[in-house]
């Protein structure tokens, strides 16, 4: 990962660094922060490092999508239609390097890192001036898809979250600055060390004769990996993006203590689903549809969810699994599972049930297709 990278670390923590400094010193003698209006020149120094082709990827991007935003906070007339039509757009370069997975000879002449969360966090603006008729700052907005600490994997910034830290940066104390550095520990501890050795592990047994038992083994060490990766990554983020200020959204809240798909995905990758049932479930399925209509609809979201992954077969065969799970909880009502209403038994025995679906899930990301099968294969001897 380019974040892990000795010399990409070194120039984030450069850049943490001397926003927390600039932060500091214009608190302190202008009693003003302007490390807002200085973000964008850390933002392009880190992003450069990594590339100059993703950076000025980046600000064509940028500058394109603004002036949609733009001429939607200005039209009035047409603005439903040219609001589908810009989202859509903003969604060309995603589908692009989507597609290179089909054609590998397409050209392939710019960096796609973080494209994904660009488009999520460009269609996220296109909705808040939708709804609010609201002026976006162009160094708002750049800063805003730009923002180095969750520029690649999250956690996402709703824009309305967004502005809310960057227009009252938080004052940064001596304790608040021991708890990030703690934190970003423990997020480079999960990537660098215990993934690590849960990988080494992973891979062995990956080798060996399978049996039942080992598949169980390796189920579990997946929904593990994947757990690692992603949280010890958020909690990198957090910590970052927080220390100078900007407070981070939380991606990740005791999934395993979830009782149901539905709350399960309000605790896993958090503004992740947070931003595809803002986005999608709640557009198409509002307050007033029936359990039907609304499984169907719970079906739609988790396909495309997974599909925001890849294109794939294997994304293909996910997607569907997932909208099962959730589809079918809808259908049946069982969507709510209150810990102090439930008998205990049953609560654990249904978070249970969520976390081995999902672990069962998580192989998509962890094994090939041939591997995949082999576990499978592996539970009958």
């Amino acid at each position: 990962m380019w974040y892990l990278e000795a010399d990409t670390l070194f120039m984030l923590l450069i850049a943490t660094g001397a926003m927390i400094l600039i932060s500091g010193i214009t608190r302190l003698l202008f009693k003003k922060d302007f490390a807002p209006k200085v973000l964008i020149l850390a933002n392009i120094a880190v992003i450069g490092l990594i590339s100059w082709q993703l950076l000025v990827f980046s600000a064509v991007y940028i500058i394109i999508t603004f002036i949609f935003i733009k001429h939607l906070t200005r039209i009035k007339k047409g603005k439903k239609a040219l609001f589908v039509i810009y989202s859509l757009l903003c969604t060309i370069p995603f589908f692009y390097g989507r597609m290179h997975e089909f054609f590998p000879q397409l050209p392939m002449l710019i960096t796609f890192i973080g494209i994904a969360y660009h488009m999520l966090k460009a269609v996220d603006a296109l909705y808040f001036v939708y709804y609010t008729e609201m002026n976006i700052p162009f160094l708002t907005y750049a800063n805003y898809i730009l923002f180095f600490p969750t520029f690649t994997a999250g956690p996402i910034f709703r824009y309305r979250d967004w502005l809310r830290v960057y227009t009252n940066p938080k004052q940064l104390t001596l304790d608040d600055f021991i708890s990030y550095v703690k934190r970003f520990i423990k997020g480079m501890f999960k990537k660098m060390v215990v993934l690590w050795f849960v990988s080494t592990a992973f891979n062995h047994i990956l080798g060996m004769e399978l049996h039942w038992y080992w598949c169980l083994a390796i189920i579990a060490m997946s929904y593990i990996t994947v757990y690692l990766d992603l949280s010890g990554y958020s909690d990198i983020a957090i910590a970052t993006g927080s220390a100078m200020g900007f407070t981070v959204p939380e991606n990740f809240r005791k999934p395993l203590s979830a009782a149901s798909f539905t709350i399960f995905w309000r605790n896993w990758h958090i503004t992740l689903s947070d931003w595809v049932r803002e986005h999608i479930f709640v557009v198409l399925n509002g307050k007033r549809l029936k359990r039907l209509p609304s499984a169907m609809v719970g079906f739609a979201t988790m396909f495309v969810m997974e599909m925001w992954h890849g294109f794939t077969l294997p994304y293909i065969i996910g997607g569907v699994y997932n909208g099962l799970c959730l589809g079918l909880e809808n259908l049946f009502g069982l969507t709510r599972a209150d810990k102090r209403k439930m008998n205990k038994v049953l609560y654990v025995f249904r978070c249970f049930v969520v976390n081995a679906a999902f672990a069962l899930n998580t192989l998509i990301f962890t094994v090939s297709s041939e591997q995949f099968f082999m576990i499978m294969k592996g539970f009958i001897k």
